[in-house]
């Protein structure tokens, strides 16, 4: 038997309209970043890389943080108040691991990777283009390809479910089996 989702629907619309804002939005803030570095690093002069560089650290350091927990936690809402669930279907297990690893590598390694970047062409101490802006430019690029990936697996949803040992229920994502030639003649009766 099939449990009730335990969120009712005016609260899993509510919850999943706040997911795909912010899903876009931090989809959207990586591609800002990723050209403001990009643009940066192409700069030719030392004054307008420190200014694209700085503006990128700053959406960095002001949203990429919040937009990045409310799509993970509002996610995970989403699949532990729907009969979708965490670790029933393999696209939501995989869309949540590849949500986490973004997560931490945006906050922890991408966004201080940007800040320090700014910094070391503030006041135009670096010319670009310098090694490692095109390696956040790479890094960036990386995770918004992380973040389309996501977006895939929530509109085809492939793999189908999530086997269990020790259970009897047949994988329903997974073709019915051909009838028999007896079951066949027996239906046309």
């Amino acid at each position: 038997m099939r449990r009730p989702p335990a969120l009712p629907p005016p609260a899993r619309k509510a919850v999943l309209t706040v997911h795909v804002l912010a899903s876009v939005g931090w989809a959207g803030l990586h591609a800002a970043v990723l050209t403001l570095v990009a643009a940066g690093l192409a700069a030719g002069e030392p004054e307008r890389t420190g200014m694209l560089y700085g503006a990128a650290a700053t959406l960095v350091q002001l949203l990429v943080l919040p937009v990045s927990l409310v799509a993970l936690a509002s996610g995970l809402a989403l699949a532990l108040g729907t009969p979708w669930g965490l670790f029933r279907h393999w696209w939501v297990a995989a869309k949540l691991g590849l949500t986490a690893l973004l997560v931490a590598g945006s906050n922890l390694s991408l966004g201080p990777g940007v800040v320090e970047l700014a910094e070391a062409a503030e006041g135009g101490a670096v010319l670009p283009p310098t090694l490692e802006g095109a390696r956040m430019v790479t890094a960036l690029s990386v995770a918004l390809t992380v973040l389309a990936a996501t977006t895939l697996l929530s509109t085809v949803k492939p793999f189908g479910r999530v086997r269990r040992a020790g259970r009897g229920r047949p994988d329903r994502s997974a073709p019915a089996a051909a009838p028999t030639a007896r079951e066949h003649l027996g239906a046309a009766r």
